[in-house]
C-alpha cells in the first residue's frame, strides 16, 4: 500500500530518498482536508488569479483544467490546482453560502437538507425530524427589525388530507388539533387512540363554532296531558324535535344530564280548560323527582284563559352526570289540560 485509505496521504517507503517530498505531500493534503472551509460550490471553471491554499467545491459539468473533476475539492497549491475526491461524510462549510454541507457519497447535500434528523433521540422515515426533551423553545428572530413575530406553519398538500397537532399519551394519540379532512378548524378526542370524537369545529367561510359533543335537545307534547285539581302531574313531553346524544328519555318524560356541567334549560305549557277554569296554574322543573322550587317554580297572575294562557321558565342548573330534569304542572280548585302542541321542553350544556 503506498497511500492512507481514507485521505490518500501517501507512505514514506524505507530507504526512499527525498523524503521530504513525499511527507510534504502528505502535509498538503491535510492542510487542504482537515477544517475544510472552501469559498463556494458554484463554480464550473477555476479563478483568474487564486491564492495559495484557495479552495472550492466544483460544479457539475465545469471545464479548463477543472474538467472531469465535478464535486471534487480543488484547492491550489504550488502555483497549480490539486483535486481531492470526496468521501461519503466528507463536511466543508462553504463561505459564499454560509452553510455546512457533507458529502452523501453522490452528492454535495446541505445540512439543512438532510433526509431525516434527530435531537437526543433516532429519526425515521416517518419522523424524519424527532426531539427528546422535556421542552422545546421556538422564538422569534427579529428578521424583520421590531416585527418579533413569531409563526409556526402546516401545510397539507389537498383538500382532504390532514394538518394538524397529535397530542399522544405513551404514545398513544388522545386529541387532534387542526385541519383535519377538510379545511374546518376542529378539535377531536380519543379514549383508545382508534376512536374519535369531534368536540369543537369551526367553520372556515362563517367562522361559527360547533360544539357537536354538546348535549341539546328539543321536546314535545303531542296529545292533551290531562291534571288532576290541587296535585302535580308530571309533563309527558313524548317527542323530540332533535335529540343529540340521546340525552333525551321520551319514554319517561325527562332529560338526563350525560356528564356534568351547566345546563340552560326551559320549558313553556300552554293551558286548555276541561269543564271548569281553575283558580290559576302552576309549573315547574322537577330534579330527580324534587321540585326545583326556588329555581324554576312559574305561576298565573291573572284569570287563566283556555288555549291562551301559557307558563314558561328558563333557568341555569348546574348539575351532576345522571340527574334527571322532568317538567311537572298544577291546576288550582278545578282540573285541567296541558294543551298538545303548543309546548315545548328544551336545553342544552353550555359549560
Amino acid at each position: 500500500m503506498t497511500d492512507t485509505p481514507n485521505l490518500k496521504l501517501p507512505f514514506i517507503d524505507g530507504g526512499q530518498a527525498q523524503k521530504h517530498v513525499t511527507h510534504n505531500e502528505a502535509l498538503r493534503i491535510l492542510d487542504a482536508t482537515i477544517q475544510i472551509a472552501v469559498l463556494d460550490m458554484t463554480r464550473t471553471t477555476p479563478p483568474v488569479d487564486p491564492f495559495e491554499g484557495q479552495r472550492h467545491v466544483i460544479a457539475a459539468s465545469p471545464s479548463d483544467v477543472w474538467a472531469g473533476h465535478a464535486q471534487a475539492v480543488a484547492c491550489w497549491q504550488d502555483g497549480e490546482w490539486v483535486f481531492l475526491g470526496p468521501k461519503t461524510g466528507w463536511c466543508v462549510w462553504s463561505i459564499a453560502d454560509e452553510r455546512m454541507l457533507v458529502f452523501d457519497g453522490t452528492r454535495w447535500r446541505m445540512l439543512d437538507q438532510l433526509p431525516r434528523f434527530g435531537v437526543n433521540t433516532s429519526a425515521d422515515s416517518t419522523n424524519r425530524f424527532s426531539v427528546k426533551s422535556d421542552a422545546v423553545l421556538l422564538s422569534h428572530d427579529d428578521v424583520t427589525p421590531g416585527s418579533g413575530d413569531m409563526r409556526l406553519t402546516l401545510n397539507k398538500s389537498a383538500l382532504a388530507r390532514d394538518a394538524g397537532i397529535i397530542l399522544e399519551s405513551d404514545y398513544s394519540p388522545r386529541a387532534l388539533i387542526g385541519l383535519l379532512g377538510n379545511d374546518n378548524l376542529a378539535v377531536k378526542v380519543s379514549a383508545d387512540g382508534v376512536s374519535y370524537r369531534t368536540s369543537l369545529s369551526i367553520d372556515k367561510t362563517s367562522g361559527q363554532v360547533s360544539f357537536e359533543q354538546s348535549p341539546k335537545f328539543l321536546a314535545y307534547l303531542n296529545f292533551d296531558k290531562y291534571c288532576a285539581a290541587n296535585t302535580f302531574t308530571k309533563v309527558q313531553f313524548n317527542n323530540a324535535a332533535h335529540n343529540d346524544q340521546s340525552v333525551f328519555d321520551a319514554a319517561n318524560s325527562q332529560f338526563v344530564a350525560p356528564v356534568a356541567g351547566v345546563y340552560a334549560l326551559g320549558f313553556r305549557v300552554m293551558f286548555k280548560a276541561n269543564a271548569a277554569l281553575p283558580a290559576g296554574v302552576t309549573a315547574a322543573m322537577y330534579k330527580n323527582g324534587v321540585e326545583l322550587l326556588d329555581d324554576t317554580r312559574v305561576q298565573t297572575s291573572s284569570a287563566v284563559v283556555s288555549n291562551r294562557t301559557t307558563l314558561s321558565c328558563h333557568t341555569l342548573l348546574k348539575l351532576a352526570a345522571g340527574d334527571a330534569i322532568s317538567v311537572w304542572a298544577a291546576m288550582e280548585i278545578n282540573d285541567g289540560y296541558i294543551a298538545a302542541a303548543q309546548n315545548g321542553f328544551y336545553g342544552h350544556r353550555i359549560a
